[in-house]
C-alpha cells in the first residue's frame, strides 16, 4: 500500500465519523443559520427610510420646497409637511413630537431629543433661498445667481486609524473566527490521537500503517472538516458583501476569502504540535494539560492580536505581530482589514508562517512518530531524546 493510499485511507474513516456525528451537523446548521441571519436581519431591521416632518405657518414656499427636496433626494431621506395655522400651533406640533422641526418665519422650533441633521438641513435650505431672493433682488441675472450659487465647500475627507470602521469590523470578526476555529480544530486533534493511543488503535493501525499516515490523515480531517463549517459561516456572508447586499464595502468579501487562506496556514502551523503533544500522554483526561502550552501561545497571539493590533494596527508592535509567524494568522487579517498594510508586508506574513509551519510539521512528526509507540505512561521529553539518540 502507498503512503498516499494508507493516508487517504485513514483521513477518510476520520472525516466520516466527524460528518456522521450529531454534533457536527448541530454546530454547522447553527453556523448556517447564523450566517444567513448576519445577511437578513440587518436588512430587516436596517432598511427603513428616514422620514421627517416640518410644521409651517401655512403652505411651505415653493422655493424651501424645492431646496429640501434636493436635500433630501442625495441624503436619501424623506420629507413631510404638516401646515399650522399660526406660530403657536407650530410650536405645540414640535413639542408634542408630531413633527421634526418647525419653521415659522425667522425662527426654527427643534424638540429637545430629536436629531439635530434634519433642523441643520432646513437652516441650510431656508438660508439659501433667503440668499437667493436677496441676490435677485439686488439686480442679478439667474446665470449670475447659479454662479454664486455653485461654491463649492471644501472636500471632506475622514482620518482615521482604518480607511473604513465597517471594514476593520470585518476584519476584526475574521481574526476572532480563526482563532476559535485554531482553538477547535487543534481540541479535536489531540482529542482524536489521545483517544486512539489510550484505547490502542493507533497499536492496531501502526501494524499496517506508518505513524506519518495516521498523523497527516487525522491532521487532514480535522481540518477539512473545520474549513467546510468556515465555509458555511463565510460564503454566503461573501456573496451577500460582494452583491452590495450589506453595508459594507466589496472589498470586504476580499478579506472572507483572504481568512479562508490564513486558517489554513495557522492550522498547518499549529495542527502537529496539538498532536505532537497529545502523543505524550497515555490517558485522555492528560490531553488538555499536554497541550496547554500550545494553546497558551494561541491565546496570547489572539490578545495581542485584540489589544496592539486592534488599538494602533500601524504601530511598530502592531507591524511586528501581524508579520510573527505563531500570531499572523489571526493578527494580519485584522491589520489588513484596515487598509493600511503594504502588499509585501502581506506576503512577507504568509511566507514566514507557511516557512515556520514546514518546521513544525516536521518537528510535531517527529515527536508524534517517537512518543506513539510509548504507552502504559506519559511520555517524558528524555525518553524521546534517548530514543532518538539510539
Amino acid at each position: 500500500m502507498s503512503w498516499w493510499r494508507g493516508t487517504g485511507l485513514v483521513a477518510q474513516r476520520s472525516l466520516l465519523e466527524t460528518v456522521r456525528s450529531k454534533t457536527f451537523r448541530i454546530v454547522t446548521a447553527l453556523l448556517l443559520l447564523a450566517s444567513v441571519a448576519a445577511v437578513v436581519v440587518p436588512q430587516l431591521v436596517l432598511d427603513q427610510t428616514t422620514s421627517y416632518t416640518l410644521a409651517t405657518v401655512g403652505e411651505a414656499p415653493a422655493e424651501l420646497r424645492a431646496a429640501l427636496r434636493s436635500a433630501a433626494a442625495s441624503g436619501d431621506f424623506t420629507i413631510e409637511y404638516a401646515p399650522r395655522a399660526d406660530s403657536t400651533a407650530v410650536r405645540e406640533t414640535v413639542r408634542d413630537g408630531q413633527a421634526t422641526a418647525g419653521l415659522a418665519g425667522a425662527t426654527l422650533y427643534t424638540a429637545a431629543d430629536a436629531d439635530h441633521t434634519f433642523p441643520v438641513v432646513v437652516t441650510q435650505a431656508v438660508v439659501t433661498v433667503e440668499t437667493v431672493t436677496r441676490l435677485r433682488e439686488a439686480g442679478l441675472t439667474p446665470r449670475e445667481i447659479a454662479h454664486v450659487g455653485g461654491v463649492r465647500p471644501p472636500q471632506q475627507v475622514t482620518v482615521g486609524r482604518v480607511d473604513s470602521e465597517e471594514r476593520a469590523a470585518v476584519g476584526f470578526g475574521v481574526g476572532i473566527a480563526l482563532y476559535l476555529a485554531l482553538t477547535f480544530a487543534g481540541s479535536a486533534i489531540a482529542t482524536a490521537v489521545a483517544v486512539e493511543k489510550s484505547t490502542r488503535v493507533s497499536e492496531v493501525l501502526l501494524a499496517v500503517l506508518r505513524p506519518s499516515q495516521i498523523l497527516v490523515g487525522t491532521v487532514a480531517a480535522v481540518g477539512t472538516a473545520i474549513l467546510a463549517q468556515l465555509l458555511v459561516l463565510g460564503a454566503p456572508l461573501a456573496v451577500a458583501v460582494r452583491l452590495g447586499e450589506v453595508g459594507l464595502p466589496s472589498v470586504a468579501s476580499g478579506d472572507l476569502a483572504l481568512g479562508v487562506v490564513w486558517f489554513v496556514l495557522g492550522f498547518t502551523l499549529y495542527a502537529f504540535l496539538f498532536a505532537a503533544s497529545a502523543a505524550l500522554v497515555d490517558k485522555v483526561t492528560d490531553a488538555s494539560t499536554a497541550v496547554a502550552p500550545v494553546t497558551t501561545v494561541l491565546v496570547l497571539g489572539y490578545l495581542l492580536s485584540v489589544i496592539v493590533v486592534m488599538g494602533d494596527p500601524s504601530s511598530a508592535w502592531g507591524t511586528a505581530i501581524s508579520m510573527f509567524p505563531l500570531s499572523a494568522p489571526m493578527a494580519m487579517p485584522i491589520r489588513w482589514a484596515g487598509g493600511e498594510v503594504p502588499v509585501w508586508q502581506l506576503v512577507t506574513a504568509m511566507a514566514l508562517t507557511a516557512a515556520t509551519a514546514v518546521l513544525l510539521v516536521y518537528a510535531g512528526s517527529a515527536v508524534y512518530r517517537r512518543a506513539l509507540v510509548i504507552t502504559g505512561h506519559r511520555v517524558r521529553w528524555r525518553e524521546l531524546v534517548g530514543r532518538r539518540a539510539a
